[in-house]
């Protein structure tokens, strides 16, 4: 199994779903765009998903968003609590608990650098530029968006992000999953959302995760915090033993929730 086998699926999604999804939402007139400051209330009871939806559309609202990560997190919380069963592994049982998982996720990558780094995968694996002698070291040079690297906090900020979504593409893909007859996804996704985008994401997201726990043994303390800590350094151009030529295969044994998420998008199984 290639080191890379991951990106390259990557590229596989984006040929099999090319036009299915918008990675970054560009509006002519964002700056016109002055909605109210969002608050934790806005998102909850009954319109609450819908409301959020609407607004992750918005550029202003995302900026607004992005700027107060205690309200992020609050909401998140709230997600988590009315609908994924608190703290993970989250659990998806119908539409509306599969429609507050993707904006959990959305929420996460869209008010950090983690969608950038989505997109930054799929152009790097098309660039080229990632082979099979490439390296945890290597990979990371070629995807991490710039301002990722600018300081520890936003890209701790963005892995977390990452690791955050996973948890909610797993409980996603296992309702999927489990709603399968024959290999055919009887229930899939919540009306309205786009199996591309859901799928590219989820490959990124399930990977950051695979990668996180790959180099957590090399480090000191041996802990997640510790891992992201490291895993910055190398991004910043440091050696770090045991993790700069760390090779994480994620797809070797796959999670049946991202292989269902994969299915459900149509793209090949690895």
């Amino acid at each position: 199994m290639s080191r890379v086998k991951t990106l390259a699926l990557a590229t596989i999604v984006l040929f099999a779903l090319a036009g299915c999804a918008q990675l970054f939402e560009f509006n002519l007139f964002g700056s016109l765009d002055n909605p109210p400051t969002p608050t934790a209330a806005d998102y909850q009871g009954a319109a609450g998903l819908d409301q959020l939806a609407q607004d992750l559309s918005s550029p202003a609202v995302v900026d607004a968003l992005a700027a107060d990560p205690t309200l992020v997190d609050t909401i998140l919380t709230n997600l988590a609590t009315d609908y994924l069963g608190v703290v993970p592994p989250f659990t998806v049982s119908d539409s509306t608990d599969g429609q507050a998982a993707i904006l959990y996720a959305d929420l996460a990558l869209k008010t950090t650098e983690g969608e950038a780094l989505v997109n930054n995968i799929v152009e790097t694996v098309l660039s080229g530029s990632i082979t099979t002698t490439s390296t945890v070291a290597d990979i990371l040079a070629d995807i991490i968006p710039p301002e990722a690297l600018a300081s520890e906090a936003t890209f701790t900020a963005m892995v977390q992000a990452l690791l955050a979504a996973n948890d909610a593409y797993l409980a996603l893909g296992a309702y999927v999953d489990g709603s399968m007859s024959d290999g055919i996804a009887e229930n899939g996704l919540p009306p309205g959302s786009l199996p591309g985008d859901v799928a590219q994401k989820a490959i990124v997201a399930y990977t950051m995760r695979k990668t996180v726990d790959a180099v957590i043994p090399a480090c000191v303390p041996a802990t997640e915090a510790q891992a992201i800590v490291e895993l910055y350094k190398v991004a910043t151009g440091q050696v770090v033993v045991g993790v700069s030529d760390a090779t994480p295969d994620p797809f070797s044994s796959p999670d049946n929730a991202i292989l269902a998420l994969l299915d459900l998008a149509g793209v090949p199984l690895p």
